[in-house]
C-alpha cells in the first residue's frame, strides 16, 4: 500500500459507513458484464479496487474526488452495477471506486409546464417508480434493469428505457444534471457532455428528469406477420399514425418462443418445451440451430397503448398479412418484462455456459439483412434470437440473444462474431448498452465521429491525468 494511499485520510473524508475495504470489494470487481460472470477468482482480484468510497452528500463526493486528484488515483464512478460490458469494472491497480448508491435526495416540481423530479444519482429506478408512483407520477424511461439501475446510471450509459418509441431515450427526459469533478467542486450542467460518457468526466451526484401523470389506462395488442418485411411495413405504419405507442416490438420466431409470447402458463405444452430445450442449451447449440427452422419464419409483433384518449383513434392500424393475437401476448409480455435472474445467469456461467446480448443500430429498410447477418456470424458458436424495439422515427434496436458452452474463449469468438458482423452490415453495434470494455475495439461503430472528438476534448479539460475511469471511452 501507497504512504500516500492512507485509510485515515478516507475516513476523514467520508462519513459513517462510507469506506469500504477488506472482503467486501470483491462486489466492486466487476458489474453484470457476462463475459466477467465467468471470470476465474485470479482475474476476479486482478480488477479488485484498493477501497469503494460511498459518498451521503454531494459535499463528501466532491471531498473524495479531490482526494483522488491530490493524489493522482485512479477514480472509478459506479451505480448499482447493472452493466452488461465493464463499464465500471476497475482495470488500473490501485483504483478507488466511487459508489454513488448513497446519493438519494429527492424533489419533485410538479407545478410548473414541464413536471420534473430531481433525484439524486444513485436511486434505484425501481425505488424512484414507486415513490413517483404513491404520489400519483410516473418515469419516462423503464429499462429491463429498472430494479437494478440508478438514475445517475441511465445518464452514464444513455439509456433507453422500454416506453422509448413514444417519449425516446434518456437524453429525452433528462433536463439537467450536477457533476463532481476533480477540482472538488460540484457545478449544474448541461447533460449532453456526460450521456454514454461512462463515468469519464466526473461524477454525477444528481439528475433532474421529466415526469409524467400516472397513466390511466393501457391496451394491448398482438399480431403475427408471415416474415419480418411485412412486420417492418406494420411497424412504420404504427409509428406515423397519431403519434407513436409506448411500446413497440417485433419479435422473430426463436425469440417469440423463448420469450413465451405465443402459449401461457408454464405448464403448458410450449412451457415444458422451453424447459427441456433449455437444459440442452449448455450441451448442444448445433442440435438446437438445426431445429429452429420447426419454429417457422412467422414474426410476431406487440404492441402498448397508455392513455390513449389524447391521439385520435390511436391504436395501430389493422395488420394485413397478418393474424390477430389479441391481448394475449402482449399482456403476457408486460407481465415479464423485468425478468431478469443475474443469479440463472452465474449459475450457467459455473456450468460451462454462456448467455450474451448484443444491441445495435439501423435505419428499418437494413434490418432484415442485419439480423440475418449477426446470426449467421453466431451460428458456428451459439444459439442465436433477436427481436426489433426502441423504434424512432429513423429506426430501431436489433436486439440479439446468444447462448452457447466451451467457456470464456468461445464466448469471446461469438462476440467478436456479432460485432464485426453488425458493423460490416452497416449498424451502429451500440443502441443502450454503452461501451465499458467490451466494445471498445468496435468504438469507431458504435460512436460517431464528431460525439468522440468531443468527448476527448472535454476529457482533456477536466480530467488531462486520465484519473477518471481510465480505459473507457477516452482510453
Amino acid at each position: 500500500m501507497s504512504p500516500a494511499l492512507s485509510l485515515d485520510d478516507l475516513k476523514r473524508t467520508l462519513g459513517p459507513g462510507g469506506l469500504v475495504t477488506g472482503a467486501g470489494l470483491r462486489a466492486y470487481a466487476r458489474d453484470s458484464w457476462p463475459q466477467a460472470l465467468g471470470w476465474s477468482e485470479a482475474q476476479i482480484s486482478a480488477h479488485l479496487p484498493w477501497a469503494a468510497m460511498r459518498p451521503s452528500n454531494e459535499e463528501e463526493a466532491a471531498a473524495a474526488l479531490a482526494w483522488a486528484a491530490t493524489r493522482g488515483v485512479a477514480l472509478v464512478p459506479r451505480g448499482a452495477g447493472s452493466g452488461v460490458l465493464g463499464a465500471c469494472v476497475p482495470v488500473r491497480e490501485g483504483s478507488v471506486v466511487l459508489d454513488a448508491t448513497r446519493l438519494l435526495d429527492f424533489e419533485l416540481r410538479a407545478d410548473s409546464s414541464e413536471p420534473v423530479v430531481r433525484v439524486g444519482a444513485g436511486w434505484l429506478g425501481g425505488d424512484l417508480e414507486r415513490r413517483l408512483d404513491a404520489l400519483g407520477w410516473s418515469l419516462m424511461n423503464f429499462p429491463q434493469s429498472l430494479e437494478d439501475s440508478t438514475a445517475g446510471g441511465w445518464i452514464a450509459t444513455d439509456a433507453f428505457g422500454q416506453l422509448s418509441t413514444r417519449y425516446g431515450g434518456v437524453r429525452a427526459q433528462v433536463r439537467g444534471v450536477r457533476v463532481a469533478g476533480l477540482n472538488g467542486a460540484v457545478r449544474a450542467e448541461a447533460a449532453g457532455p456526460h450521456l454514454g460518457a461512462e463515468g469519464t468526466l466526473g461524477a454525477l451526484t444528481e439528475v433532474t428528469l421529466r415526469v409524467r401523470p400516472k397513466p390511466a389506462s393501457r391496451r394491448f395488442y398482438a399480431y403475427e406477420f408471415p416474415g419480418p418485411e411485412p412486420a417492418l411495413a406494420w411497424a412504420r405504419e404504427a409509428m406515423a399514425k397519431n403519434g407513436p405507442p409506448s411500446v413497440l416490438r417485433l419479435y422473430g420466431p426463436v425469440d417469440a418462443f423463448f420469450n413465451g409470447l405465443k402459449r401461457s402458463g408454464a405448464g403448458s405444452p410450449a412451457g415444458a418445451l422451453r424447459s427441456r430445450v433449455e437444459a440442452l442449451l449448455l450441451k448442444r447449440t448445433d442440435w438446437l440451430n438445426a431445429l429452429t427452422p420447426l419454429l417457422g419464419e412467422k414474426w410476431l409483433a406487440v404492441a402498448v397503448y397508455e392513455d390513449e384518449a389524447p391521439f385520435l383513434d390511436a391504436a395501430p392500424p389493422p395488420a394485413r398479412e397478418a393474424a390477430d393475437l389479441g391481448e394475449g401476448p402482449a399482456s403476457r409480455w408486460w407481465a415479464r418484462r423485468y425478468h431478469l435472474s443475474k443469479e440463472r445467469l452465474e449459475r450457467t456461467f459455473a456450468a460451462g455456459g454462456f448467455v450474451d446480448t448484443a444491441d445495435f443500430w439501423a435505419p428499418l429498410e437494413l434490418m432484415p439483412g442485419l439480423d440475418a447477418a449477426v446470426r449467421a456470424a453466431l451460428r458456428p458458436h451459439a444459439l442465436a434470437f433477436s427481436h426489433l424495439s426502441h423504434f424512432d422515427a429513423a429506426g430501431a434496436c436489433l436486439y440479439v440473444t446468444f447462448a452457447g458452452s466451451g467457456g470464456g474463449e468461445r464466448h469471446a469468438r461469438a462476440w467478436t462474431a456479432a460485432l464485426s458482423a453488425g458493423a460490416a452490415a452497416g449498424a451502429s453495434v451500440n443502441h443502450h448498452h454503452g461501451i465499458g470494455l467490451g466494445k471498445l475495439s468496435w468504438i469507431q461503430n458504435a460512436w460517431d465521429a464528431p460525439r468522440l472528438a468531443a468527448w476527448r476534448a472535454h476529457k482533456l479539460a477536466r480530467d488531462p491525468h486520465g484519473l477518471l475511469n481510465p480505459g473507457k471511452i477516452c482510453p
